[in-house]
């Protein structure tokens, strides 16, 4: 042992922040400052959240610095109990707050449409304790965090135009495992649907609508006709250019339901109830007398 105590308190200090964010499975590294010490007075005892024991080791560096490393495997606060010559540090023992950005959950990340408000979720309760950052096509596109409690939250925005969306997400600066997370948008305004003609139609005949598209992209157009008992086949025919035709033959009496989802999303107007029905089953009779 040096002489360092002899003469006053003894001068040795953490350099920087005592309390850090460390990421798992990686060293972490303190910096002490113990001028006229040698390593050999500098002990280091680390505790994991579980009251584990983490392996540690000093280094020596110029100037009277000592480096305490050791490297967490744990999710969680690890207290490091820094001792000089026997003496603990005079600002108390250094806290590492120990995160993993892979352990961050990203869900519900689906298709979406201009000037809707999208959605999706991200759990980061058992990431650890850290800062998320969020953003969506570079941060064009401006997004509101809702805290739904224990590390979780939901994430909204409202996309204007009908180019992929790329979300990208960072946890204490760290890119989440599976960023960028891509949400499709369409636009449905750009489908337009003629079911005026369709209020009442008869039983086994062919009924048929027309539907237009407005795109130079690509378009995927999903008709589905369910009647009072049954969903009915449904044939589809045309291109983007020409706009498309669906026919369907009702075989029996009631309301039919017509929904007409475009790139996986409702067109206005739809769902449409058409009312088929039978006139062999209308009767006329005599009017009353009187």
């Amino acid at each position: 042992m040096s002489g360092g105590l002899g003469g006053g308190a003894p001068k040795m200090s953490v350099i920087g922040e005592a309390i850090r964010l460390v990421p798992v499975d990686q060293v972490a590294s303190y910096q002490i400052s113990a001028l006229g010490f040698l390593r050999e007075d500098i002990h280091a005892n680390v505790i994991s959240p579980s009251k584990r024991a983490v392996h540690s080791s000093v280094v020596s560096e110029p100037g009277g610095i000592y480096r305490v490393e050791f490297t967490p495997t744990e999710v969680g606060s690890h207290l490091i109990e820094v001792t000089v010559a026997g003496e603990k540090l005079p600002a108390g023992p250094l806290l590492a707050k120990v995160y993993n950005a892979a352990l961050i959950r990203v869900t519900d990340v689906a298709s979406g449409v201009v000037g809707q408000p999208c959605q999706f979720r991200v759990d980061a309760s058992q990431a650890g304790e850290g800062q998320l950052e969020i953003s969506i096509n570079e941060g064009e596109v401006p997004n509101h965090v809702t805290v739904v409690g224990g590390g979780r939250c939901l994430v909204s925005f409202t996309p204007e135009h009908t180019k992929p969306h790329l979300i990208d997400i960072k946890f204490n600066g760290e890119t989440v495992t599976g960023c960028p997370f891509v949400c499709s948008v369409s636009d449905t305004s750009r489908v337009s649907v003629n079911l005026s003609s369709l209020e009442l139609v008869p039983v086994n005949q062919v009924a048929r609508f027309h539907m237009a598209v407005d795109s130079s992209g690509s378009a995927e157009l999903a008709v589905a006709i369910t009647g009072p008992s049954c969903e009915l086949p449904v044939k589809v025919t045309g291109n983007v250019h020409s706009g498309f035709t669906a026919e369907f033959t009702p075989r029996e009496v009631g309301p039919h339901s017509i929904s007409v989802e475009y790139n996986g999303h409702p067109v206005s107007g739809t769902p449409f109830i058409a009312k088929a029905y039978d006139a062999k089953r209308v009767y006329v009779g005599p009017l009353p007398q009187g």
